[in-house]
């Protein structure tokens, strides 16, 4: 507890991303990554074999772009790094140990991105979404675009502030969380580069005698095409969030998006 407290301190965040929870989540994240190491291991190196593939058959290598790059742990930076002359990561939270890795890698830069787009909608500073990914859409030089696990993470975070805060939502599209899904794919397709997609899309929950209990899809209604391959991750396994209970995610692997 008292290392999560630090590294909440510790990161540096705008006060509207500390609002919608993402520093505890990142945090969170971190910790329950440690306690289940090998639980996730699988799950983690089937996205870097992923991506390690895709790196092979592209015959350039200028600008690599990891979109929601989070702990690094399903992405292969060290092969990332030696094989491009730039790579960016780029996510709303960059944690002090991440922060503190880059430090020895010359050509690895990270940029702090709100990827929803609305945040300053949130905040009453803007009238709609904002462009997250502009100039990098924009850049020609761009050859690999991963999505890292983060598209389900776009939606949690604004269903919660939406139910926080009633008076601000009776502003906004009910369907604001399911909208910020469909932008992002939005953003990928608009990349001249190639784009490999990583993410959940279904949670389930199970008891002991292998009953499920809940369903619920991460993408929100919003349709994705068949995924090239996909597989299970025990998010929380027996024990980690309740007893009797485990959360499995069905993860989609797109190899070529666009």
């Amino acid at each position: 507890m008292l290392a999560e407290l630090a590294l909440r301190l510790a990161t540096p965040a705008s006060r509207m991303t500390r609002k919608l929870g993402l520093v505890g989540e990142s945090v969170a994240l971190w910790s329950r990554g440690v306690r289940q190491r090998r639980a996730w291991a699988e799950h983690h190196a089937r996205c870097r074999n992923i991506v390690a593939q895709a790196i092979a058959e592209l015959p350039q290598r200028r600008t690599a772009v990891i979109l929601g790059s989070g702990l690094l742990r399903d992405i292969p930076l060290g092969l990332l790094a030696a094989n491009f002359e730039r790579v960016l990561l780029v996510d709303a939270v960059h944690l002090p140990q991440v922060r503190l890795r880059m430090h020895f890698r010359r050509n690895v830069a990270m940029l702090s991105r709100d990827l929803t787009g609305v945040m300053g909608w949130l905040a009453g500073e803007r009238d709609g979404r904002t462009d997250p990914l502009a100039d990098l859409t924009a850049d020609p030089a761009i050859d690999l675009v991963v999505s890292a696990n983060l598209l389900s993470q776009l939606a949690w975070p604004i269903e919660d502030w939406l139910v926080d805060h009633p008076a601000e939502a009776a502003k906004l599209p009910a369907d604001l969380p399911a909208r910020c899904i469909a932008w992002h794919l939005d953003d990928l397709r608009r990349f001249h580069g190639r784009v490999v997609l990583l993410s959940d899309v279904e949670m389930i929950e199970r008891d002991r005698g292998g009953t499920i209990t809940d369903r619920l899809d991460l993408m929100r209604g919003v349709a994705l095409p068949k995924p090239d391959e996909g597989w299970d991750w025990p998010v929380a396994p027996f024990g980690e969030a309740e007893r009797d209970r485990e959360s499995i995610h069905r993860v989609g692997a797109w190899r070529d998006f666009r």
